[in-house]
């Protein structure tokens, strides 16, 4: 499997050229997918995402990954390994940081957020370098499942632990690059119940950003909340899709940004043999979203919105809260 060539696009010209090279501390990956069907055995891989950066304009880099996905399954019962790799200058992948699992303990229709984030602060400088999260069955797959919306983001910095005046350095580190971080105040608490109409939208979230300093502006909305279900049958689910939008200057529509992601309340119909009367649960829900499309000077307000689909359970969504990092991306590297 040789990852170094996959995606690498401006990356590798940067790499050979210091002068005009990005020098970006925040890259986000392309959306990508993976898919296992019912029957595939135990062993079997599929790559999910991958992202190319270039180190050459940091002294002693080390990078902090993200990845996010959306899993939804149908009948889905297994175990998912996810595991990071790097690949650098056409060497063979090696695995960077733990594995980390997603496992199904009976079949059932799902979604759900996975994501987690890893560092790697081992990679040489002036290389550049492909990352692959690849997921492995660690069990027979019953049913299927979907790894959607899968995207990895890095956040390149230089570590060191002299004082940049006395830094020996043969070329130049990245300070140039202007970063802003932003987080919004957590939002009100949002109850949707069954007598809940099916398409009602709630605002859960929202945070002002203005960019007065950035020439050429990248933004990474993170978001998190805490979700709590329950039903008295088994027979209920709701499903609620999360999007961002924004809003900037005289806008008067608001504009998605990123993906749509699903959450949804187990249904247990299917489920055999059946479970008992009556369910309830709590959960984490996370995501981030890149904004590559937004002016120099604007100023944005972003907001996640929650539309129902079905409101057969009770949900209630609660400790919101969106936050945003902004930098100067100069040679546009999204």
């Amino acid at each position: 499997m040789n990852l170094s060539k996959i995606n690498s696009k401006n990356d590798f010209k940067n790499s050979n050229n210091n002068s005009d090279s990005c020098g970006q501390i925040l890259k986000c990956g392309e959306v990508s997918q993976a898919l296992f069907f019912n029957g595939e055995s135990i062993g079997t891989t599929v790559s999910a995402t991958t992202i190319a950066i270039d180190t050459s304009r940091f002294c002693n880099p080390c990078v902090i990954f993200e990845f996010t996905s959306n899993i939804i399954g149908t009948l889905f019962q297994g175990t998912l390994n996810f595991q990071l790799y790097r690949s650098c200058n056409n060497q063979l992948p090696i695995p960077i940081g733990p594995p980390f699992y997603f496992t199904q303990s009976i079949p059932a229709i799902f979604a759900n957020i996975f994501s987690f984030f890893i560092c790697d602060c081992n990679s040489c400088s002036n290389e550049c370098c492909t990352y692959s999260i690849v997921v492995t069955a660690s069990t027979p797959i019953i049913g299927n499942v979907g790894i959607f919306a899968a995207r990895l983001a890095a956040i390149i910095v230089d570590k060191s632990n002299h004082d940049d005046d006395y830094h020996s350095c043969n070329k130049s580190c990245c300070k140039d690059n202007k970063t802003f971080l932003k987080c919004g105040t957590s939002g009100s608490v949002i109850s949707i119940t069954p007598s809940t109409l099916a398409g009602t939208t709630f605002t859960v979230s929202t945070l002002t950003l203005n960019n007065p300093c950035l020439s050429n502006p990248l933004v990474k909305l993170e978001f998190t909340c805490n979700l709590a279900y329950s039903s008295p049958t088994t027979i209920d689910s709701t499903v609620v899709n999360f999007r961002v939008v924004k809003l900037c200057n005289n806008q008067s529509n608001a504009i998605p940004v990123g993906p749509q992601l699903a959450f949804s309340v187990p249904f247990t119909t299917l489920i055999i043999p059946p479970v008992a009367p009556g369910f309830s649960g709590t959960s984490t829900f996370s995501f981030f979203v890149c904004d590559c499309d937004i002016c120099p000077h604007e100023c944005c307000t972003y907001s996640v919105e929650a539309t129902t689909a079905t409101t057969d359970a009770s949900v209630t969504i609660s400790n919101t809260r969106l936050s945003a990092i902004a930098v100067d991306n100069n040679c546009n590297c999204c």
